[in-house]
């Protein structure tokens, strides 16, 4: 502990006067005490730790004028006559730190000393960080519970149009209506159309999926409806049934629909409309007890104007539209479906890989062309190559990409193409960096902490730029 004047020894009160310095200089928190004109006259080791600069000795009022940073809490209380308090989070660089200033006044009213009190909330703030990310682990959670529970084993649903869609397809499931269900590759719609079928009055019967782009197209039609013995060369003696009879009393879902050929839409459109279907090779016609449910990633009504597809068949197929929204355009279902692929791909690898926050931000940010089943891919990739217990950045197949982001972004500190005023030219990089911080960063107190300034500036700034 630094002394710059004598001080008189305390009243005796069982403590000596040794005793009472002592107890200042082991204390956790800093303390530095300066008269009323500023100059420092008592000051401990803990402050100097804290604070990282030596100021025994010094004048307040001149000290400031020598460094960046012009305020300090002393010197507040000497013009506002009362106890100040501050937070600065960048004051010492990674360091948040807690400063309580109190004024002593003499027997006529004035300030004879100021007590300032400092201490390090790093870690403490740390600490609520990691509370805050805990809970909102937590919330994550309960929300992957609530789209399960919401869905009852159907597609898990967060997103607010994915709720729609389930409960449309649990409506229509209660009716044998032909539904056609549209989205991109990858969006899940075998999925919905289990769903369907697993809330029918089918749901005892059979579930047959085929795709339609799968099968050679010589093969299509005896696949569909089954052949004779001998109807054709190498065709089986005992004949075969086709997908319809194997659907008989249950749920028949053709994928890719759009790729059935034009001349097998007519057979189709005839069974759908009939009922029944006729082998190859043979001539009567078998009675089929099924419910159709149609899937493409094509425009069908596009395929109608070009004489693609029929458009009996098509008007026959789309009586109820189910159209499933990309995963970029639910980008809130991102985090329930990784916790619920990352639990099936622990089970299945005998593993007990955990997900963090920074993780799912990234998978968040990508635009997923191929959709939920190229995030179960992702995640099964993560699990298989990750080696701690956590999931890492490092792991994902689009990690290079993230890289080059940051690089990028990185070289963009700071662009001049042309002349601005210079207002302007500062609110614009002001937004710019906000911005970036914003996309790294969960909470205005981490963008705070990562661009220098003050929390209440964070808030203030971002609802000025409407950010």
């Amino acid at each position: 502990m630094t002394f710059t004047s004598s001080s008189a020894p305390p009243p005796d009160s069982g403590l000596s006067y040794s005793d009472m310095l002592t107890v200042i200089q082991e204390s956790y928190d800093g303390i530095l005490v300066t008269d009323g004109s500023g100059n420092v006259i008592m000051v401990n080791d803990s402050y100097l730790r804290i604070i990282e600069h030596d100021v025994a000795g010094i004048n307040f009022p001149e000290y400031l004028q020598t460094i960046p940073y012009r305020k300090a809490a002393c010197m507040d209380v000497l013009k506002k006559k009362k106890r100040v308090n501050y937070t600065h989070f960048n004051l010492v660089p990674g360091k948040t730190i807690s400063v309580t200033a109190s004024p002593i006044f003499d027997e006529k009213g004035e300030i004879r000393l100021v007590v300032t009190n400092v201490r390090d909330m790093t870690e403490m703030m740390q600490l609520k960080e990691q509370l805050e990310e805990a809970q909102e682990m937590e919330e994550l959670f309960y929300k992957h519970l609530e789209g399960v529970k919401q869905s009852n084993g159907g597609p898990i649903a967060v997103d607010p149009s994915m709720k729609k869609l389930i409960a449309t397809a649990m409506k229509v499931s209660s009716v044998d209506v032909t539904v056609l269900i549209t989205g991109e590759s990858g969006v899940g719609k075998e999925v919905v159309a289990r769903y369907i079928h697993s809330c029918s009055n089918r749901k005892s019967g059979p579930f047959i999926g085929v795709n339609c782009g799968a099968i050679p197209e010589q093969l299509l039609e005896s696949e569909f409806f089954g052949y004779v013995p001998g109807a054709f060369t190498g065709a089986s003696k005992n004949g075969k049934s086709g997908l319809f009879e194997a659907a008989h009393g249950g749920t028949l879902f053709l994928d890719e629909i759009g790729d059935l050929p034009f001349n097998l839409q007519v057979k189709l459109l005839r069974a759908l409309d009939s009922g029944e279907i006729t082998k190859v090779g043979a001539n009567t016609p078998i009675p089929v007890n099924i419910r159709l449910l149609a899937a493409t990633n094509q425009d069908l009504e596009a395929m109608v104007r070009e004489n693609k597809f029929r458009e009996d068949l098509y008007y026959r197929l789309n009586v109820i539209n189910l159209r499933i929204p990309p995963l970029r355009e639910r980008r809130s279902d991102i985090r329930p479906l990784s916790m619920y692929f990352l639990n099936i791909c622990n089970q299945q690898y005998g593993q007990n890989r955990r997900i963090n926050l920074e993780v799912l931000r990234e998978l968040e940010k990508h635009d997923w062309p191929g959709n939920v089943r190229q995030l179960k891919n992702v995640i099964e990739h993560m699990v298989v190559l990750s080696s701690g217990d956590y999931l890492e950045i490092s792991s994902l197949p689009f990690c290079d990409s993230i890289n080059r982001r940051e690089s990028d972004n990185s070289k963009d500190a700071i662009t001049i193409n042309h002349y601005v005023p210079l207002p302007q030219a500062v609110e614009e990089v002001e937004k710019k960096i906000l911005g970036h911080a914003m996309q790294k960063n969960a909470s205005s107190r981490q963008i705070a902490k990562a661009i220098g300034v003050d929390q209440s500036t964070v808030v203030r700034k971002i609802k000025k730029y409407g950010l």
